[in-house]
């Protein structure tokens, strides 16, 4: 090695010696722990080609379809030819009504024969009287000039007045008929009449409102009489048909009744401690006669003679005290003449 070589290498190692003395190698790196192989994995099984398809069997074309022939249209019709109408025709000449023909005066029926007198030895019981049809099958309705009667039914109310008043209730009467003679069907009735009809909640509120007690029932009793016409029409040999109207009087007594709760022993069908209504008459008011008119209709068939059956509806207006108006019922029977 000559001069020159060992100069230019003993000058660059005094340059690299302070870099080498500052370089520190890198800290030992662990060698990364044994890793196991993957277990060993079959392959998956063999699967067979699908089997081989024999292509589809060729078609032939649809065969060629001739268009439909061509059609004539068809040929022009002529329109019908116009058609005149009919001549006018006159209305047929007015004709005048026939006369009014005046119904037949009323025939009064014929007298039933008396029975044939009773064999010799036998004598008819004291006080009977000769029967006018065989038992058990009647002849209609005879005449006879007295009849009373026992009826009831059902009072129905009428108007918003009323009605905000008193709900619908049941009534009962007498009454006796005068016919005084057979040849016209004209004669008298009179009837007696009581009728009860609860009072409605709202009537219940304002007494309750004016009496400053509670009051949890009231009533209203209407009782009186008419005196009325009744006109007899026969409708055959086993019914007839009967109107009626007049006038009447009437009272109402109106019952309001209270009701406290007091603790006691109550019994149904084992006894314990509770609270009982007690009832109690809070106030009772009845007004003087009252004027009022009614009409009406009926219907009466033969029982056995002289006993019938009637069933009659009447329209009943009574004015009401102090200028109040009028209270309107319909009062429904049925019963029993004799």
């Amino acid at each position: 090695m000559n001069a020159k070589k060992s100069c230019a290498l003993v000058a660059g190692l005094s340059l690299a010696a302070p870099v080498l003395a500052q370089y520190e190698p890198p800290a030992y790196q662990q060698p990364p722990t044994y890793q196991q192989p993957p277990a060993y994995q079959q392959p998956p099984a063999y699967q067979q080609p699908p089997a081989y398809q024999q292509p589809p069997a060729y078609q032939q074309p649809p065969a060629y379809q001739q268009p439909p022939a061509y059609q004539q249209p068809p040929a022009y019709q002529q329109p019908p030819a116009y058609q005149q109408p009919p001549a006018y025709q006159q209305p047929p000449a007015y004709q005048q009504p026939p006369a009014y023909q005046q119904p037949p005066a009323y025939q009064q029926p014929p007298a039933y024969p008396p029975p044939p007198p009773p064999p010799p030895g036998k004598t008819a019981p004291s006080g009977s009287t000769p029967s006018t049809h065989a038992a058990g099958h009647p002849q209609g309705i005879q005449y006879h000039p007295w009849r009373m009667q026992i009826e009831g039914g059902y009072t129905i109310t009428q108007g918003e007045t009323v009605k905000t008043l008193l709900n619908d209730g049941g009534n009962a009467g007498l009454g006796i008929t005068w016919f005084p003679t057979a040849a016209i069907p004209l004669g008298v009735r009179v009837d007696g009449s009581y009728t009860s009809l609860p009072q409605t909640l709202h009537a219940l509120a304002l007494a309750s409102e004016s009496t400053g007690q509670n009051i949890g029932d009231g009533y209203t009793d209407i009782y009186g009489g008419d005196i009325d016409a009744e006109i007899d029409l026969h409708l055959g040999q086993h019914s007839r048909e009967y109107f009626f109207g007049g006038i009447g009087w009437y009272k109402q007594r109106t019952t309001l009744k209270s009701v406290t709760y007091q603790q006691g022993t109550i019994c149904w069908f084992y006894c314990y401690q509770g609270y009982y209504p007690v009832w109690s008459t809070a106030q009772t008011s009845t007004t003087d006669w009252l004027k009022s008119w009614n009409v009406g209709i009926g219907f009466e068939f033969p029982l056995s003679d002289p006993a019938t059956f009637f069933v009659d509806g009447r329209f009943l207006r009574i004015k009401q005290p102090q200028n109040g108006g009028y209270w309107d019922f319909i009062p429904i029977r049925v019963g029993i003449r004799f």
